[in-house]
Parts: structure tokens; sequence; C-alpha cells
């Protein structure tokens, strides 16, 4: 665990920080080496500047891909062949040099083997890559479930189903804390358990009864039936007792983690219209 720096502040790193890489990157630079060493076995690149500059060019961009992807003995190799095209005189002749550029090649075919890589399905990436896409006013009003959010739609793209459904039950328990404190949750423990028992019984007193100006009574109603269905809907898969969340088993089906999110999304929308934000 490491801590990181974002937009919203330190966080703990939860599931591996993941190095992208673009297999494009990889094919285009061995056919460019193989190119280049081709076209040396036919031309002596001493004797043209032109062909110099392109492979400086080619060789920084490689280095830094190499950086990128933590591939430290080919960037070493490739810095070191860099630095000969800018000695004068030249340090070897342009067959050795073209030796230099076949030993490039072969290390980084062979340091790419030293590498584990995955693959996030297209359909998936959006979730990725853009995990705020269409929860933005959901982090904006509730700050401090911003890096579940993140979480959540990070994890779903990577098939973590389980985390991903326990990441969304946080971010909906930052709602319900929230609602808790407009409705005079007085649990030492507050969360789901501690909202839900308040709200239900509010309502169980009936509409005569009711003083709250912070919510009316007909969304509090709505809203109690929206987080007693997830409740009831969830309750043989995650643990809510003594205010802590808990998943009961990892078997999620990537529809129910997919349904689980968008629930998620509809009740915190549903709680922020209906619960006026309160002020700094």
């Amino acid at each position: 665990m490491s801590c990181v720096r974002s937009q919203f502040g330190s966080r703990l790193v939860s599931i591996l920080e993941l190095l992208r890489v673009f297999a494009d990157k990889y094919v285009q630079t061995t056919v460019r080496l193989d190119i280049a060493i081709f076209s040396l076995e036919r031309r002596d690149i001493w004797q043209d500047k032109k062909l110099q500059e392109l492979l400086l060019v080619e060789l920084d961009q490689l280095g830094t891909v190499c950086l990128d992807c933590d591939l430290p003995v080919t960037e070493k190799i490739v810095r070191k062949t860099a630095a000969a095209l800018l000695v004068t005189p030249p340090p070897v002749a342009s067959p050795v040099f073209a030796q230099y550029l076949h030993q490039i090649r072969e290390t980084f075919i062979a340091e790419l083997g030293t590498k584990l890589f995955f693959q996030i399905p297209s359909s998936r990436a959006i979730y990725f890559d853009t995990p705020w896409l269409n929860w933005e006013d959901i982090r904006d009003r509730w700050e401090p479930a911003a890096t579940n959010i993140e979480e959540m739609n990070k994890c779903f793209a990577l098939s973590r189903y389980a985390a991903s459904v326990i990441h969304s039950l946080i971010v909906v328990e930052h709602g319900l804390i929230d609602l808790g404190q407009a409705i005079g949750v007085t649990d030492p423990k507050p969360g789901w358990d501690a909202t839900c028992k308040k709200m239900q019984a509010i309502l169980n007193a009936g509409h005569p009864a009711y003083s709250l100006t912070s919510i009316t009574f007909a969304n509090l109603e709505q809203i109690n039936g929206c987080a007693q269905s997830m409740k009831s809907a969830w309750r043989n898969k995650v643990n809510h007792a003594a205010g802590q969340l808990a998943v009961m088993t990892a078997d999620f089906a990537p529809d129910v983690a997919e349904e689980i999110i968008i629930a998620t999304r509809s009740f915190m929308r549903r709680l922020a219209s209906a619960l006026p934000q309160s002020k700094p």
C-alpha cells in the first residue's frame, strides 16, 4: 500500500496502480528497428546526416517509451546508442552501429517478456479512463466519496466485481450519513443501519407528527423505500451488521455489479435533489 496524490487529496492505493502500455507502440518500434537495421546494411550512416537525425528522433522516442514502461535495460542501451550518434569522429563503423540497433531490438523484446500485461475490453475502458463520467454532480456534492466512486468504476473495469460493489456501498453510505445528520440520527455508528432505522421510526410515527424542515415527508418516504429495497436486494450478499459493510461473497456476476452501480448513482441523485446541501 502506498499514498498517492489525486485532485481530491491523498489516498491509499487499494488496487495495484496499473502501468498503461500501448501495444501499437511496441509493434511500431520493432518494425522501425528492423527497417533501420536493413537500411544500415546498405548505407553508411556516417555519410547520411538526415538518417542520423531521423535515428536520433526514433531513439529519443524509444527511450521515453522504455522509461514510461519500466524497461531500464533497453533504455540504457538506447541512450548509449543515441550518444554514439553525437560523437565526432564516428566511434564505430556503420555495420557495427547496425549491431547496436539489433541489440536494442533483441533486448526490447526480451525485457517485454518479463512483464505481465492485462487487457481491458474496449467496452469497459470508459470505466477506467473516465471514472467520473456521469458522476460529476455526485462527486462534487460528496467529495469524501470521490475516491470510492473512482475505485468503484475502475474495479468494475478490471472485473473485480466484489470490490466494485463494496465501493458502491460506501458511496451510498456517504449519502446516508449526510441524510442521518439532517434527520437527527444520534447513533454513535452512523451509516446504513443507523439512518435506515431512524427513517423508519420517523415514518412510522406518521405525517401528523412530522416536524423536520430539512426534507419533506414525501421525499423521506421515497428515499426510505429506495434504501430499504437496496438493503433487501443485497441482504444475502452484503452484511450491514454493527454499522459495518462487508461483502459476504465474491460471486458477483458482471451484470449484477453493473446494476448495483447504476442503482447507486440513481439513489445518490435522488438524495441530492431531495436533501438541501448543508452550508460549509
